[in-house]
C-alpha cells in the first residue's frame, strides 16, 4: 500500500507564493499530496489546491496580483474589530471555490484558525471551504474576526504557524512542512542607516575629489564614522513586525520539537514581504522541493521496499 505524502503548509503572507513552488515540483516528479493542512496564507494556498482547482489557476492568481487586486482583498470599511470586515476576500474567494466543503474535496483538507477568547487552535474539517479560510488568515487588527459554531475565529499562525500535527492527524505517513514565516531580523541593517550612507558616499570618493581639503575630508568621515554607532529607533511597524516574528520563532522552534515533520522545508527568500513579486517567491519553494527531494525519494523507497 502505497504511503500517504502529507503538507504542513505554514502562515507568512507574501511568502506563502513558496507553497505555490512546491507543490509544481511535486506535480512535475508524479508524488501525489494525499493530505494537506494550512495556517493562515497556507490554508489559503491549501485549501485551494484540496479543492480541485489547478495549480495552473493557482499560480496565475499570485502571478497577476496587482495593487488594485490587493485593495479590493484588503477593502478597508474600519468595522469596530479590525481595518477591514473581509467581504472583499471572501468575494474573491467564491469567486474562484464556489461553495465548496471541506469534508467533500477531493484532498482530505485542514484550516487551522485560532479561538480569540480562549487561544486554542481550533481545526476546521468540516464546513464552508472559503469560510474556514476566511478564519485561518483574520489577521488580528486587520480584519475582524470569523463567526464560527458560537466562536471568534483569528488567523491559525498565532498558535499553529505550521500544522505538522494536524497533517499527520489527517493519515499522512509522510510529512513535508514548507515554513514561510517570517523570522527577526534586524530592524535598522547598515544599509538603512542615514549615517552609513554619508559615511559611505566619503570613503568612495569624496577624500580623493581635489577640491576637498584633506583635513576637512578626515573630519567628516569621522564624524560619519562615529554616528554610525548610534543606532537609530526602528519605527512602529518595524518593531511590531519584529516583535510578531519573535513570538513566532518561538512557537515554532517548540512545536517542531514536539512534532518534527519527515522533511522540513525553509525556503530562502529574496523579495519575501511583496504580493507583487510572486515569482520569485515561487521560485524560493521550488529550489527548497527541489533540494530535498532525494531525502523524499529515499522515505518513500524504504517505507515502501516492494515498489
Amino acid at each position: 500500500m502505497a504511503k500517504r505524502v502529507g503538507l504542513a503548509l505554514g502562515s507568512g503572507g507574501a511568502r506563502g507564493a513558496a507553497h505555490v513552488g512546491v507543490l509544481k515540483v511535486l506535480e512535475r516528479e508524479g508524488i501525489k499530496v494525499s493530505a494537506i493542512a494550512g495556517s493562515s496564507i497556507g490554508a489559503m494556498v491549501g485549501g485551494a489546491y484540496a479543492s480541485g482547482l489547478p495549480l495552473s489557476r493557482i499560480e496565475e492568481e499570485w502571478l497577476t496580483t496587482s495593487r488594485a487586486k490587493l485593495l479590493r482583498s484588503f477593502l478597508p470599511t474600519f468595522p469596530r474589530t479590525g481595518l477591514s470586515s473581509g467581504a472583499g476576500l471572501r468575494r474573491y474567494l467564491r469567486e474562484i471555490l464556489g461553495d465548496a466543503r471541506i469534508e467533500e474535496l477531493p484532498i482530505p483538507f485542514a484550516a487551522v484558525a485560532t479561538d480569540l477568547d480562549t487561544g486554542e487552535a481550533v481545526v476546521l474539517r468540516a464546513g464552508p471551504l472559503v469560510e474556514a479560510i476566511r478564519a485561518s488568515t483574520a489577521i488580528p487588527g486587520v480584519f475582524q474576526p470569523v463567526r464560527w459554531e458560537g466562536r471568534l475565529l483569528v488567523d491559525g499562525g498565532m498558535v499553529e504557524p505550521l500544522p505538522v500535527r494536524v497533517c499527520r492527524d489527517l493519515g499522512a505517513d509522510i510529512v513535508i512542512a514548507v515554513d514561510t514565516n517570517p523570522a527577526p531580523r534586524p530592524t535598522t541593517p547598515e544599509g538603512r542607516r542615514p549615517w552609513a550612507l554619508v559615511s559611505q558616499t566619503l570613503r568612495e570618493g569624496l577624500l580623493h575629489r581635489p577640491w576637498v581639503p584633506a583635513s576637512l575630508g578626515e573630519v567628516l568621515q569621522e564624524y560619519a564614522r562615529e554616528r554610525t554607532l548610534v543606532r537609530p529607533v526602528p519605527g512602529i511597524f518595524e518593531i511590531l513586525n519584529q516583535s510578531v516574528a519573535i513570538l513566532v520563532q518561538e512557537i515554532l522552534r517548540l512545536k517542531l520539537r514536539v512534532d518534527p515533520p519527515d522533511i522540513y522545508l525553509r525556503p530562502k527568500f529574496r523579495e519575501e514581504r511583496s504580493y507583487l513579486r510572486a515569482k520569485e517567491n515561487i521560485r524560493a519553494g521550488e529550489e527548497a522541493m527541489e533540494e530535498a527531494l532525494p531525502t523524499l525519494l529515499s522515505l518513500l523507497e524504504a517505507r515502501n521496499p516492494a515498489s
